[in-house]
């Protein structure tokens, strides 16, 4: 953990005369309520361009569950009818892909019992989905894609039970058969730890018999344990796990926190070394209790800081809050913040006011015992401290091959002023028309690659993704870079490709079009479509066909005879969709 000593004094003081000039962050008058016991989540939710907030937690002795609208800084209630619950989990996330944020919750009600729920969001109006999961208090859902089929699925640990619920689509969630433990005061994540392409699972809690942190490979929707060396992840509950790449180096370490079974708090970090061995790197953190903490960059210098609050062992159980600067290598510097300590919460990083540096939100007691939600502004964008941070490049290099079953969607690395290129995360949409995500939502705004919630990318850091399960027709994807500032660059262009089911037949004969190659005119005709059909008839076939870059050269529904003459000379793709039936065409202009 040491980094060389001239380098490590050349960035302390650079640290010390930067913060000589300012305070790094300065408190935001805000109206939202004062929580403990509580969580929070940014996203968002209306697509406006600023990030709204997700709220849960005791106010006093009652507790509630809001999302408040961000306009320009000012944050409002939209009085969603949710369920009051703390002691839980809030995330964001798009489980039926139709390109609103939808809500899963954790925690337990009032009366003492345990909820978990997903609330669905149609233009910025939520309702309860009424899908059946276990409840649980003191735990943890997280959303995460199992089967890389481009549904989000669910990892749920706590009150005595983990799980992991595959979204089989139209609402309908199936319990996954995989061998995770029963763990209660318990916490959960995925990721692509060994970058396969697939998401894994890391499940803590206390068991009963004893605390673990175990990790759980995913072999194609079966999970097995993973036996970490040199030794296993340190058992811990209470705390918070993520992973993220420390040190830069393309895979992703773990940071964990917690407790052990003789109640002695824990920061640790882990050093993923490749082929399942991990490095332990201890960080003095004076034996915080409940500790949780956050991962963002908010000196933009390419790096994940972390920002960790939590109880102090002894003292009389005071808050405490710590921002450890990333110095690289592993390495990490407590810096003096002058930000007041906060215990029983959770705290999160975003850039709330889109000025490209990331601010703190805090929810959780303060260091007298009282409630507080506190907002603090990122004060170091100017020349004299730390640079403003700027977005990735788009990537390059983005191609699709295919076989049955499975397609297979590459791109090469995207660069970045500030995160090395190996640091880069990678998100991906794709739909069936070229600006469409009905498929894999990539909880971003296409035209511009600004997202709606603050996190890695769906793709991790891989520069390559399978998706498998499509169903035949023409398909469309594209990928953004995401650094470690949660920055979005803009999206590449869209890529179309085809996707052909297993063991389907040849319908050429129901999908009739010509000439091909062609010049002035197209003749379409689908079965059932024939010239004599009716009008009520053919506005059941709709038509659409596009050029090789996948820009959209005609859009309507079924016609006979096309006049073409005006295009330009290439390659075009039609895809004729009559009820269930689609049919997809390459077609040549001379």
């Amino acid at each position: 953990m040491k980094l060389f000593p001239v380098a490590s004094l050349f960035l302390l003081l650079l640290t010390i005369r930067a913060f000589a000039q300012q305070p790094p962050f300065s408190l935001v008058p805000t109206t939202l309520p004062q929580l403990s016991y509580s969580a929070c989540a940014w996203c968002d939710y209306d697509h406006d361009g600023d990030l709204d907030l997700a709220l849960m937690g005791a106010e006093g002795n009652d507790p509630l569950t809001k999302i408040f609208r961000n306009d320009n800084g000012s944050f409002t209630d939209i009085q969603a009818n949710l369920l009051s619950l703390h002691f839980g989990s809030i995330q964001w996330g798009d489980y039926n892909n139709d390109g609103d944020q939808d809500l899963l919750v954790t925690g337990i009600e009032s009366q003492g019992t345990a909820h978990t729920g997903i609330y669905n969001n149609v233009n910025g109006v939520f309702t309860g989905s009424g899908i059946a999961l276990p409840g649980v208090m003191d735990g943890q859902a997280c959303w995460g894609d199992l089967d890389n089929d481009g549904n989000l699925d669910i990892l749920l640990a706590g009150s005595g039970m983990s799980a992991i619920f595959r979204n089989d689509g139209n609402g309908q969630f199936t319990t996954v058969n995989a061998p995770l433990p029963a763990v209660t005061t318990a916490m959960c994540c995925w990721n692509d730890y060994n970058n396969d392409g697939q998401s894994d699972v890391l499940v803590c809690g206390d068991t009963g018999g004893g605390i673990v942190s175990k990790l759980y490979r995913n072999n194609h929707g079966m999970f097995t344990e993973v036996i970490i060396t040199p030794e296993p992840f340190t058992g811990l509950y209470g705390g918070q796990a993520k992973f993220a790449d420390l040190d830069n180096d393309g895979d992703q370490d773990l940071v964990i926190t917690g407790m052990d079974l003789y109640v002695d708090g824990y920061f640790l970090l882990y050093r993923n070394d490749g082929n399942d061995h991990f490095t332990k790197f201890a960080e003095n953190t004076a034996n915080l209790l409940n500790p949780t903490f956050d991962l963002g960059d908010y000196d933009a210098d390419g790096l994940p800081d972390i920002i960790l609050m939590g109880t102090i062992s002894g003292c009389g159980g005071a808050a405490v809050t710590i921002l450890m600067q990333n110095l690289g290598f592993i390495s990490f510097f407590n810096v003096s913040s002058l930000l007041p300590g906060y215990k029983l919460g959770e705290v999160a990083w975003a850039d709330y006011n889109n000025d490209g540096l990331t601010d703190l939100l805090f929810t959780g007691l303060d260091a007298y015992d009282a409630p507080k939600t506190q907002l603090y502004l990122n004060n170091l964008g100017n020349p004299t401290t730390f640079n403003i941070n700027t977005p990735p490049s788009p990537p390059q290099g983005v191609s699709v091959s295919t076989e049955p079953g499975i397609t297979k969607l590459q791109w090469n690395s995207s660069t970045d002023t500030q995160t090395p290129k190996e640091a880069l995360t990678y998100n991906i949409r794709i739909g069936t028309l070229p600006d469409s995500y009905e498929i894999l939502a990539p909880l971003a705004v296409l035209y511009n690659g600004a997202r709606t919630i603050t996190a890695p990318g769906n793709a991790s850091a891989d520069t390559n993704w399978k998706i498998s399960g499509l169903p035949g027709g023409t398909y469309f994807f594209s990928v953004q870079a995401i650094d470690n500032g949660f920055m979005p660059g803009a999206f590449s262009s869209a890529v179309m490709f085809t996707s052909q089911t297993v063991g389907m037949v040849d319908q050429a004969d129901q999908c009739n079009i010509g000439p091909n190659p062609f010049t002035d005119k197209l003749y379409i005709r689908v079965a059932g479509n024939p010239a004599k059909t009716g009008e009520a008839e053919k506005n059941n076939v709709s038509v659409l066909i596009m050029n090789s870059t996948g820009q959209i050269q005609y859009r309507g529904e079924h016609t006979n005879e096309l006049n073409v003459s005006s295009w330009p000379s290439g390659v075009y793709l039609l895809q004729a969709r009559k009820g269930d039936a689609v049919f997809t065409r390459k077609l040549i202009k001379e």
